[in-house]
């Protein structure tokens, strides 16, 4: 009779595959901050219509399209509602815009939505509702505004080469625009309960997590106190990756070192998009990371890199472009309109933007020493 050692793989590495539900598993994210959509931006849009549509914003993104359209998953922090019929554009400081502009990104390719921010509110509970509607009558998937407790108790949970991600929202405040009483929409502020009721659930429900989260103080480069205190948090109970945004300005990306691990959080993606006058809000740009097996069925998170972007408007507030920083031109720079405001942002001012806050080993080759 043969050894019942035959059956068993001699080289320890093949029994661990064997016996490894992520063996294989190779997922590209990629995540941007802040889609801020002041009226210039909008006004724009209708400049560029279509015979198709009313407005077009995908000439705006064109640089980064690809770079998205890549990407297994991405991610955007879209920071204006889009409340439709009944509802004017509005800019600062009660944002609204055109639904249009969800149609493009989700064609763009875009599949994760946040939406938890200080800004949900702006249309009331009536506009957010209507801006939930339209997001998941889209192919994304919508974080951070539901519509009643049943809709907040299902975990979003996105599944890709079989691995299951959960995807948790939390903002800091809307504005201090209160939700009527009477309203059934759970808004997620940020509460250290239930921050750790979502991630024992989603360590329940899934196989990876990332968190969104509004936070810090604007203009900002530099995460406060309460910010480093709740990624601790966040990462010791169970957060493979946080996504910060709010500060409209690059924050740093650290690893926070766990029992479980370690967790990728970068504090602020600054803003990809929006009518801003400092030069500081104009640099952002997106963290890039692939979800692995370690060969011992957990999942890990590498290949972390950060592509900053600069953000784009003319003397005349328009012709609004996203541009890569490596693309960022002194002929392009030279006519920012940050001008307008009293300001430049030259390609260098851009780029100590990002070295200031971005360690170097997530930079691009082009920012290293």
């Amino acid at each position: 009779a043969e050894s019942a050692e035959t059956d068993s793989p001699a080289d320890p590495m093949e029994k661990a595959e064997l016996t490894d539900p992520f063996a294989g598993t190779e997922i590209t994210v990629t995540a941007c901050g802040d889609n801020l959509i002041h009226p210039n931006i909008y006004i724009d849009a209708a400049y560029r219509k279509t015979a198709e549509k009313e407005y077009d914003f995908l000439p705006m993104y064109s640089h980064i399209a690809p770079h998205v359209a890549a990407a297994d998953i991405a991610f955007i922090n879209q920071e204006t509602v889009m409340a439709g019929d009944g509802y004017a554009n509005s800019g600062y400081p009660t944002f609204n815009s055109p639904q249009q502009l969800g149609l493009d990104l989700a064609e763009m390719g875009f599949d994760i939505i946040g939406m938890a921010n200080n800004h949900m509110l702006d249309k009331g509970a009536a506009g957010l509702e209507a801006t939930i509607t339209f997001w998941n009558s889209q192919p994304v998937t919508q974080i951070g505004g539901y519509l009643n407790e049943e809709d907040y108790a299902q975990l979003r949970i996105t599944e890709q080469d079989g691995v299951k991600i959960v995807w948790l929202s939390y903002t800091l405040h809307t504005n201090f625009i209160p939700k009527p009483a009477s309203s059934p929409l759970v808004i997620p502020y940020i509460d250290d309960a239930l921050i750790l009721s979502d991630l024992a659930r989603a360590e329940e429900a899934g196989d990876f997590t990332i968190v969104s989260i509004h936070w810090g103080d604007e203009n900002a480069q530099t995460p406060n106190a309460e910010q480093k205190r709740l990624a601790s948090l966040i990462a010791d109970n169970g957060a493979d990756v946080i996504l910060g945004h709010h500060s409209h300005t690059l924050q740093p990306i650290e690893w926070i070192e766990t029992e479980r691990g370690r967790t990728l959080c970068i504090y602020s993606l600054g803003n990809l998009v929006s009518g801003m006058a400092k030069p500081v809000n104009q640099v952002g740009g997106f963290l890039n990371f692939t979800i692995r097996s370690d060969g011992f069925g957990n999942l890990v998170t590498e290949d972390v890199k950060f592509l900053p972007t600069v953000f784009y408007y003319g003397m005349d507030w328009y012709d609004t472009h996203v541009y890569w920083l490596d693309d960022y031109t002194a002929d392009i720079a030279a006519n920012h309109g940050v001008a307008i405001s009293g300001y430049t942002l030259t390609p260098e001012m851009a780029e100590t933007f990002v070295t200031n806050v971005i360690p170097e080993e997530f930079l691009p080759g082009y920012l290293k020493d």
